[in-house]
């Protein structure tokens, strides 16, 4: 028996509750290997704080937000939630090496919010490698767990730990089900010194398995493209050698292949290369707090994985982009965060949207119905989208 196996054996020995949740390890994969590297088979039950609930009882469903250490927040979920979350969104630690303090106003002055050592441990994104990756990969387990067959999870990073962390993806999900690999063009350009400045992060896209929820995210065509177009009676169309490729699937060829019809309203599919999507200059959106993501990333990743009804689930919660965008789309949400300072950010955002909404002029009689307080209906969902791995 070799040490990870005798180790395994020792740790499910000390779980003595009536809830245990067993996890298969995969095999068969290359795997990355750090100082100190423990198995995962198993987890126990926890209780979680559930911090919030709002809204109307809808189906069935209220919209949830746990406060607390999302290893034992997810270990509570399973209970009730395994392989029921549709999309995962994560924004974890980067590894930044920095300290993130909230500055509060005291008589006109800025100072720093030196809080509790228990809020300012969870703050600080300063790790050593084994401790990250070995925080990472127990959390990452337990989000394969939770993911319905269909799910997807998208996880955010950036180039200090893109390469550990697509790597520990593989050995979890499986590199088969490594979906792509997206460059956001966030606008935070790093300083140059003896290297090229740094202005873009990442989102490593994972699904659970071949079959997963996938509703084609499109973009609008360019303007240069848009300034080549000719049209005839059929209507747009560009044209190109017999072996070229088209830009989108629904584009319609015509006669010898040397004319390509297009729909300039429908747009065309957007790549792996996002910068249409906001930047860290967040404008009006700005929450004050120092890792919030823009809206409109969250909404392409939403719409591209998930549809309306669906249970979307963020256990970084931060500023809560991921609820406030949930929300606003129709998906059942649940977040989760061991920042107290994320889940109040996060409450005060969702209540300002559900004013909004509430105080949006309503249909008339016999239309669509508003979306509830702070929750989300289900509804009837024509089209799931779903799409089969191709071989």
């Amino acid at each position: 028996m070799n040490p990870q196996e005798k180790l395994a054996l020792q740790t499910e020995k000390k779980l003595e509750s009536v809830e245990e949740y067993k996890f298969e390890p995969i095999k068969g994969y290359p795997m990355l290997q750090w100082k100190g590297k423990r198995p995962f088979y198993s987890t126990q039950y926890y209780p979680a704080q559930l911090k919030e609930s709002h809204g109307a009882d809808t189906k069935a469903w209220m919209n949830k937000l746990f406060w607390g250490d999302n290893l034992q927040v997810m270990s509570h979920l399973l209970k009730t939630y395994r392989g029921q979350v549709d999309l995962i969104y994560i924004d974890p630690p980067f590894d930044s090496k920095a300290d993130y303090k909230k500055k509060i106003q005291l008589k006109g002055k800025d100072i720093e919010n030196d809080v509790t050592a228990f809020e300012e441990k969870q703050y600080t994104d300063i790790w050593t490698n084994d401790e990250y990756l070995q925080f990472m990969y127990e959390r990452l387990v337990l989000m394969r767990e939770l993911l319905s067959d269909t799910g997807s999870i998208y996880l955010h990073c950036d180039y200090r730990k893109v390469h550990h962390l697509r790597c520990i993806m593989d050995e979890i999900f499986g590199p088969e089900n490594s979906r792509n690999e997206i460059v956001w063009c966030c606008g935070r350009i790093g300083a140059a010194h003896r290297n090229l400045p740094r202005a873009h992060d990442y989102l490593l896209r994972y699904s659970k398995s071949g079959f997963y929820i996938w509703n084609h995210p499109l973009v609008p065509y360019s303007d240069n493209l848009i300034k080549s177009l000719k049209k005839d009676e059929k209507g747009y169309y560009y044209t190109r050698g017999r072996m070229g490729r088209k830009m989108a699937e629904w584009e319609i060829e015509q006669g010898s292949g040397l004319k390509t019809y297009i729909d300039l309203d429908r747009g065309k599919q957007a790549d792996d290369v996002w910068n249409d999507v906001g930047s860290y200059s967040l404008g009006k959106e700005k929450a004050d707090y120092p890792t919030q993501k823009p809206e409109a990333l969250l909404e392409r990743v939403i719409k591209a994985s998930s549809n309306p009804g669906d249970l979307v689930f963020d256990c970084f919660l931060g500023s809560g982009t991921t609820a406030a965008v949930a929300m606003k789309l129709g998906r059942r949400f649940i977040g989760a965060d061991i920042n107290l300072g994320a889940i109040q950010t996060t409450t005060k955002r969702l209540l300002k949207i559900a004013k909004e909404i509430n105080e949006a002029p309503q249909p008339p009689k016999g239309g669509a119905k508003q979306t509830s307080f702070l929750s989300t209906p289900l509804g009837d969902c024509d089209g799931l989208g779903i799409e089969e791995e191709e071989d």
